[in-house]
């Protein structure tokens, strides 16, 4: 004897099951009137005008220079990467927060402590030779040149 499968299907038998709301309801009642579909069209009939849509004032412009998502991800990563390699020492001052350690590092004001830590380096001094005199004789040439 065969058993004789149903497929579930769109058109096939329906079982209802209910829902009852139990204790106090959350729904603002005060505002029945106004999201009623009904109340709102017969508004719009009247003034020709939709008076609950979002009133936020639009803003365009050049959004090209946004990275992907993906993308945004992956400088995460690499920035997370390239703090791990910072010895931990230096990393236990920053909580361990690749956040914190960018903010101070993007800070102009924390050159000199960046040069102390170790993780810039210090601007060269250039030393000034003292300038030739031009009334001196020039020097002589040797022979075989």
């Amino acid at each position: 004897m065969s058993k004789v499968v149903k497929f579930k299907t769109p058109y096939g038998d329906r079982i209802r099951k209910g829902f009852e709301t139990t204790g106090d309801s959350l729904t603002q009642q005060s505002h029945a009137a106004a999201a009623d579909v009904r109340n709102i069209i017969k508004q719009y009939d009247r003034t020709g005008l939709i008076a609950n849509v979002n009133k936020g004032v639009a803003q365009y412009g050049d959004y090209s220079e946004i990275n992907e998502y993906a993308e945004a991800l992956n400088m995460v990563r690499e920035a997370n990467e390239s703090f791990a390699t910072i010895p931990s020492h230096i990393r236990e001052q920053f909580n361990n927060n690749a956040g914190l350690f960018f903010e101070f590092v993007t800070n102009p004001k924390n050159k000199e402590k960046m040069i102390e830590m170790g993780l810039a380096k210090a601007p060269e001094t250039v030393r000034e030779e003292p300038a030739k005199s031009e009334s001196a004789p020039p020097a002589p040439s040797e022979e075989g040149e």
